[in-house]
């Protein structure tokens, strides 16, 4: 009898080396693959293709774990059949012949899967429009390259275990869709609790030990230590017609007796109209001042040497600030969190919109009930400065940044449990349109109400 019919191979050796028979079996299964599969076939022939979902004559318990969770991908809004899920668990139950074919056809499935899964997992449907201002608060990339490294660096399972980790508003909001479709709730507030999980989607893992939640659509700020609220006040966000946008930053200073650098297009619109009827003693009873540029040596202008007609009709634009007082719009103090569109969290003296039970007065920044507070949970000690006497804008640098989430949630996960919040921007409607798209449904009719 020949030796190679008395002695068994060595299973692993044979499975994982170079150009072994899986390996030449799965190059085989990829030597055609369709321009979609291009990152799977790449990945593979990087690594020699070896396998990363077999051990010695049959596949890890992690691709039963996979198809698991394939199986589930509903609860995440995402389509099982997307990833071929039924197909997936036949090649899988094929592979248990422990033949060379079975287990590459299986190999590659499992990777294509999970490759797909953990990049849509991660990356939030068309029409969410997060603004990451500050690299640091923003999710990291996941693309089907990424997640295929992922695996074969650690495993699969660590892979699948470290994807399906999601930030804690998420995991609410997908306890909330669950319990939502236990009770058979209505389909309005389904497809308004999956577009809200959509923007949760594009929020990072790791929101921070220490974070500032706002959300436009409640007209509410959160104040988050060690994973729990404790703190919470009312704002003002955007008018309808400039309204606050969704975005993520780090907030690095406040600006204590601040300026108010006017809007050009409310100096255009409003201020140069007044000055042209009330004449240049405007400026001065509103504390306000014309500056020659918008760099930090700009001059300030005397009223009477600027053509003011030119300014109201847009022929120039200039650059208009009110000066700190009492008065002024940035109240007594600013949180910068710096980014391109100019937004930022401030105190106000105009309080009566406080009252109001729909908030959206701003041109787009966050307006704040007390100030002060968040100061000191900022701050510390340093808030004080505020109520001194000072110089105007005095920069107070935080001892570490704090991420600051901008968010729009019209059915969010609060203390209380669930909430639906009106749709105040009119969002919704193309997200959920995007939402039906991507599942090849129709768009649905919209409902009167989600509640």
């Amino acid at each position: 009898m020949p030796l190679s019919a008395r002695v068994a191979p060595l299973p692993g050796a044979a499975a994982h080396a170079p150009y072994g028979p899986v390996a030449r079996a799965i190059a085989a299964e990829l030597a055609d693959a369709p321009a979609a599969d291009a990152p799977l076939a790449r990945f593979y022939r990087a690594r020699a293709d070896q396998a990363i979902w077999v051990r010695g004559w049959g596949l890890k318990p992690e691709a039963a774990v996979l198809v698991r969770r394939l199986r589930a991908a509903a609860d995440d809004g995402l389509e099982p059949d997307a990833y071929g899920v039924d197909d997936l668990a036949a090649r899988v139950a094929q592979a248990k012949s422990g033949r060379v074919a079975d287990l590459a056809r299986a190999e590659v499935a499992l990777s294509a899967a999970l490759a797909r899964w953990g990049r849509d997992l991660h990356t939030p449907a068309a029409g969410v429009g997060m603004v990451y201002a500050d690299p640091a608060v923003a999710p990291p990339r996941v693309d089907e390259t990424s997640v295929l490294r992922l695996a074969a660096q650690s495993s699969p399972a660590a892979a699948i275990a470290r994807l399906s980790h999601m930030n804690p508003i998420y995991e609410q909001l997908r306890a909330a869709l669950a319990a939502w479709r236990a009770r058979g709730g209505p389909a309005a507030g389904e497809r308004r609790i999956l577009a809200n999980l959509e923007r949760a989607r594009a929020l990072p893992p790791d929101l921070g030990r220490r974070y500032v939640l706002v959300d436009a659509a409640a007209q509410k700020l959160w104040l988050y230590q060690d994973g729990r609220p404790v703190d919470s006040m009312d704002v003002v966000v955007g008018k309808l017609s400039e309204p606050t946008p969704a975005m993520a930053g780090l907030i690095r200073f406040a600006v204590a007796h601040p300026y108010w650098n006017v809007p050009p297009d409310l100096v255009r619109d409003s201020i140069a109209p007044k000055v042209l009827r009330y004449g240049i003693s405007y400026l001065a009873s509103q504390n306000l001042e014309a500056l020659s540029d918008w760099t930090p040596n700009a001059k300030v202008l005397a009223p009477a040497s600027i053509d003011w007609r030119a300014v109201a009709s847009g022929a120039r634009i200039l650059r208009v600030r009110q000066r700190p007082g009492d008065g002024n719009m940035m109240g007594q103090v600013k949180f910068v969190f710096p980014n391109q569109l100019g937004v930022y969290l401030h105190d106000t003296p105009l309080r009566q919109f406080f009252a109001e039970s729909r908030r959206t007065e701003s041109a787009g920044c966050v307006r704040l009930a007390d100030a002060p507070r968040l100061a000191r949970w900022l701050l510390g000690d340093d808030a004080r400065l505020l109520t001194e006497p000072g110089a105007p804008e005095e920069r107070l640098d935080l001892a570490q940044p704090v991420p600051v989430y901008i968010v729009y949630f019209t059915a969010a996960p609060e203390p209380q449990g669930l909430v639906f919040h009106p749709d105040v921007y009119g969002r919704d409607a193309k997200l959920e349109a995007s939402l039906s798209k991507r599942r090849g449904a129709a768009p649905a009719q919209p409902a009167a109400s989600t509640a």
